[in-house]
Parts: structure tokens; sequence; C-alpha cells
């Protein structure tokens, strides 16, 4: 892979960085990183270095709309990745119509937009889903390359 988008609650400041830590690491590998936000308040929105948007960006019917969100949704990552607990509507809309070609998000899902889901155990904690998913990009990148492709 080389192009990854990383969709996420930004509103907890724990998840931010967690995040951003992560974007890095893939940067150093060589990765093109985009990140999109959603942010429970729109008074939060100051000096982000990420692409985000709030409540106020979103429809009435949980649809969020904007610039930085439609650019999102039609840019073809390699990989989704999708860094948030169920139940995040806004969240869910913008990986469901994302053009990724991989779409990595956590089991139980309450859609059937993704394309591998990774169950947890515990309490979602994003330093063990992203543990599990490197484990599983891995193992299929070498099932890939014995068969003369790499992912």
């Amino acid at each position: 892979a080389q192009s990854v988008g990383l969709l996420f609650d930004a509103t907890e400041l724990e998840n931010r960085n967690f995040v951003k830590a992560y974007a890095e690491q893939l940067k150093k590998k060589g990765k093109k990183v985009k990140l999109l936000a959603f942010l429970n308040e729109a008074n939060q929105q100051s000096n982000f270095t990420f692409k985000h948007f709030s409540r106020k960006e979103i429809s009435w019917l949980l649809r969020p709309k904007g610039d930085e969100v439609e650019q999102f949704i039609k840019t073809p990552f390699d990989y989704l990745i999708n860094l948030y607990q169920v139940g995040k509507k806004p969240l869910e809309y913008v990986s469901i119509l994302s053009q990724a070609h991989l779409k990595v998000g956590t089991y139980p899902i309450e859609h059937g937009g993704f394309d591998l889901v990774i169950e947890m155990q515990q309490e979602h904690q994003l330093s063990h889903f992203v543990k599990q998913l490197d484990y599983f990009l891995k193992s299929l990148n070498n099932n890939q390359k014995h068969e003369g492709a790499t992912i």
C-alpha cells in the first residue's frame, strides 16, 4: 500500500495524539497519509494539523458535509483505516462512501462497509487494534508475495 486514509474521532486528546503518532509511523515507512477527524464540539476546532469536521458540518440526517469530507471520500486510498468506535454515524457515513480499495475497522460493526474487520475482546483500544491490524496486513502481504504480487 502506498496511500492510507485514517478516519478517527478527535474529540479526546488521547485519540488525537495516538492517531497523529501512528500517522507519523506510516509516513516514515514511505506511505502517503491523509487524516480526517470528527470533533464533537465546533469550538474545539482550533489550530489542528489535520483535516476535520464537527457537529456544525453535519446535516439533520447525520451526514457530514463540506469540502474536506468530499475530498476525503473521493480519494482512492489503498487502505482506509477506521480508528473509531461503533456508533459514530458521521464517521461511518464517510467510511461507507469512501473510494478506498481496502476498508478496515473493528467488529462489531453496524454496517457492512468494511473489507476487513478485527474483533476487539476488550474495550476498544486503538493501540491494540493497530497491533492486530499490522499483524494481519503483514500476513496478507506475505501471502501475496508468495503468489507473485504485493500489497
